[in-house]
């Protein structure tokens, strides 16, 4: 049997309300009655933030959060809804809160959350970006913004959301604990792996990643310089060697292409993209040059999801 909004009676309670003694609420009537004895709460802290932000830069000031009891209660109809199995009563809610509510935060959140559970990840985190732009402390879009990117296999991403859910959520919320065990069983596996930490580990994606869309333009010089720095932090990098050998046999330097083929298939022997493009390499003519086809960044990502099949 659904429990009943303590103070209103007439709709589900779904949030603990600590001044009522942790008696369930509604979202309307959370809203209604805070006030700054409900410090410690982690909706009273979101808000508490912001409003501290926003304060603290001028330029906030056009930067205003919109919310509205009556459009957080349809929300939480729409997603349960969804969790129950009729999707598309929920959706069909959601398309006319966003339609009518479009600069609303809750209503972008639960648009994606129902994407998420669709298994529509991309277009969720977009709804998720939107909700966030709106109202940056959000912990719970930080937290299924993570999840989202972690089921695309897009680890940085994941792990930096997944750090925003931690920090602006309440320690004893069942999604921070979860973000929490995600990022330390991640941080084990990866300095077990690479013998990085989780924040060096991220400096080297980001470091990769700024490094790859230099080589996509064609900076070759650039791109070499950031592999190189990967490879500073992350001395077992296949990829960064394997495009430190593209970008060398773009440039025409033959030794210092063979070079970085050969430490990437050192490292990984069966590395198909530096097979390929060492055999490409020394297969071409004098004055002939390499053509520039770059298909790398995928290929890990690639053998993951084979394995998960």
């Amino acid at each position: 049997m659904k429990t009943k909004c303590s103070i209103c009676l007439s709709v589900k309670g779904k949030r603990l309300c600590q001044i009522k003694k942790t008696a369930l609420v509604c979202p309307r009537c959370c809203a209604e009655m805070r006030s700054p004895s409900c410090s410690g709460c982690s909706h009273y802290t979101a808000a508490e933030r912001y409003g501290i932000e926003k304060m603290k830069n001028r330029q906030f000031r056009d930067f205003i959060a919109e919310s509205d009891p009556g459009v957080d209660s349809e929300v939480d109809k729409a997603l349960t809804f969804v969790k129950n199995g009729n999707i598309a009563k929920g959706e069909e809610l959601l398309i006319d809160l966003i339609r009518k509510h479009p600069n609303l935060y809750i209503v972008q959140y639960g648009r994606g959350t129902v994407q998420a559970m669709k298994g529509n990840y991309s277009v969720a985190i977009t709804y998720f970006d939107k909700c966030l732009e709106i109202f940056p402390y959000f912990a719970e879009a930080w937290f299924n913004k993570g999840i989202s990117h972690k089921n695309l296999l897009d680890l940085g991403n994941a792990i930096k959301s997944l750090k925003k859910a931690i920090e602006f959520g309440e320690s004893e919320d069942d999604f921070v604990k979860s973000a929490r065990d995600f990022l330390k069983g991640m941080g084990e596996s990866i300095h077990r792996d690479t013998g990085l930490s989780l924040d060096l580990y991220l400096q080297a994606m980001d470091q990769f990643d700024s490094a790859f869309l230099k080589m996509r333009n064609r900076e070759y010089e650039d791109a070499i310089s950031g592999f190189l720095k990967v490879c500073e932090l992350y001395k077992n990098h296949t990829q960064s060697y394997g495009n430190l050998g593209l970008c060398y046999s773009f440039l025409g330097k033959k030794q210092e292409a063979l070079s970085a083929f050969d430490k990437a298939l050192e490292i990984d022997p069966g590395y198909e993209p530096a097979i390929t493009n060492r055999a490409l390499f020394l297969s071409l003519k004098d004055g002939e040059k390499m053509p520039n086809i770059i298909k790398t960044v995928e290929f890990y990502k690639q053998l993951v999801e084979e394995k998960m099949i």
